[in-house]
């Protein structure tokens, strides 16, 4: 005899519902957990989020999934505000400081990429799809003299590996969110022309 569930004997959109609030419950209890620590139990997710065990490894079969998830959520959100800046002459600085400032969020992600294989490759997918976002604005903040004329995207990449390297010695998250504003704001001062300085 198949084994039930009180929510299988509720209407199909109801049962679609709840599996997206669940859903939506997991992934908001793993952000919140993984911008703490890359040590994050799965158990300890499902317990923050609500949900049974059954329930967590429904919808995320393992840590490394959920990891990736969160991760790629975060990437999506990057892209969204790409797509609303598009034309925009400014749209590369609000990136920059978007991603700036998402890197207090990922912090323990990149810490689990060095160490699992698929939150890893994840995030150098993800780190390819952020160089295809920047390549129209930061193009354009150059055509506009608002960047310097020999900015890359790799200089990018660079301001987001000082953000972590500035974040490895703060103690706590209130400390790696101004050490990654301190790194925006000396970044700024590297990559706009003097000429265009306010």
């Amino acid at each position: 005899m198949p084994v039930t569930s009180p929510s299988d004997n509720l209407p199909a959109e109801q049962q679609r519902n709840d599996a997206r609030r669940n859903r939506e419950a997991i992934l908001r209890a793993a952000r919140e957990l993984f911008a703490e620590s890359a040590d994050v139990a799965m158990c300890e997710v499902a317990r923050r989020a609500g949900v049974g065990q059954a329930t967590l490894y429904r919808n995320f079969p393992d840590r490394s999934a959920l990891a990736a998830e969160v991760l790629s959520e975060h990437v999506e959100r990057v892209a969204e505000l790409a797509e609303q800046h598009a034309g925009d002459p400014d749209a590369f600085f609000v990136l920059l400081r978007t991603l700036v400032e998402m890197m207090t969020h990922v912090y323990a992600l990149s810490e689990l990429a060095r160490a699992d294989v698929c939150v890893g490759t994840r995030l150098e997918q993800e780190r390819q799809r952020i160089a295809e976002l920047l390549k129209a604005p930061l193009a354009d903040a150059k055509a506009v003299g608002s960047l310097r004329r020999d900015a890359a995207i790799d200089d990018v990449f660079l301001v987001l590996l000082m953000a972590r390297g500035a974040m490895e010695r703060a103690p706590g998250a209130t400390a790696r969110a101004a050490a990654v504003t301190r790194v925006l704001t000396l970044a700024l001062d590297g990559l706009v022309p003097a000429n265009a300085r306010g």
